[in-house]
């Protein structure tokens, strides 16, 4: 077991909305949009801590849920092509198409 030096693999930081922002990244001022300060622009902050997460971590962080999300829409996918008929060379009712 590894006991000291960074981990092997990035760790998932739950994250959740900015309760100052609702998540948009930006307040409304008296005459314009501005930055949140209190996510950096982020719309995201920490779960456990409600901290602001440095940029470099939010982005990691946002790739780890695509990379996440990119893998559950591929294992959907091949479910899906399993329960498809057409996906064997079947035609309409079960018939096979022999090109006569």
């Amino acid at each position: 077991m590894k006991r000291s030096g960074p981990s092997f693999r990035q760790q998932k930081i739950p994250l959740k909305e900015c309760p100052d922002c609702s998540g948009q990244g930006m307040v409304q001022g008296l005459f314009h949009q501005m930055p949140c300060p209190g996510c950096e622009s982020s719309g995201f902050v920490c779960k456990e801590t409600g901290a602001t997460l440095p940029l470099a971590d939010v982005v990691l962080q946002l790739r780890l849920l695509c990379n996440e999300l990119e893998d559950e829409r591929r294992e959907l996918r091949r479910k899906l092509f399993k329960l498809d008929d057409r996906s064997r060379g079947h035609g309409p009712m079960g018939t096979e198409y022999t090109g006569d």
